[in-house]
């Protein structure tokens, strides 16, 4: 019976021991995938913009969705610290605000350009005064958060994540991607009716 009871006793030590290994493991291998997540905060927060495209698209050169490209001006280096991302992250915050075992979860506040093309339209925007508005726009614009889930792998020592989507180039510019896709919708829409109207008459 005692003989049992020290087997058993040493069963139960030999699984504590393995959980603590392996829980030690764990912590590990979080502490190194969050330093890897904050390569990402790093760049934002030093309005590194060449470095994010690098992250984002694993390239130099931002690979900018055809629809947004005229609005990141994505052609020189020159362009791209002017463009309209480069403008936006300088007021961006972001944190890494937890580590799962396979998404990184950012926590991002941006200005909100929710209604950045509805105010440019009221405002009867022109190429000549574009940058001005931009300008005036986020010193005026309230703020918005948005929570990111960014899946990744850690195999090998080797971290990868799925920054190049669209829920994380939308929490980055305060929701610009939506709002873009939402004036699209309505050009759309106004083209439908007036082709319409003009099969009508």
């Amino acid at each position: 019976m005692k003989k049992c009871k020290f087997i058993k006793s040493g069963i139960a030590i030999a699984i504590l021991g393995c959980s603590i290994i392996f829980t030690a493991c764990d912590v590990n291998t979080d502490k190194k995938v969050e330093k890897q997540a904050n390569k990402v905060v790093d760049a934002v927060e030093s309005k590194d913009i060449t470095k994010l495209d690098a992250i984002i698209n694993g390239t130099d050169e931002i690979k900018a969705d055809e629809e947004l490209k005229d609005f990141f001006e994505t052609d020189t280096e020159a362009k791209q610290k002017n463009g309209l991302m480069s403008k936006i992250i300088e007021h961006d915050t972001i944190n890494v605000k937890k580590v799962g075992k396979d998404t990184v979860t950012y926590k991002i506040t941006a200005p909100d350009f929710s209604k950045y093309f509805t105010e440019m339209k009221k405002s009867k925007v022109t190429e000549e005064n574009i940058e001005s508005f931009t300008d005036d726009y986020i010193s005026n614009a309230e703020k918005v958060t948005n929570e990111v889930e960014i899946p990744y792998t850690y195999k090998d020592g080797i971290y990868s994540a799925e920054y190049d989507t669209e829920e994380f180039v939308n929490a980055l510019t305060g929701n610009l991607v939506t709002a873009y896709q939402e004036l699209m919708q309505d050009v759309q829409k106004e083209l439908s009716e007036e082709t319409g109207d003009e099969k009508n008459n």
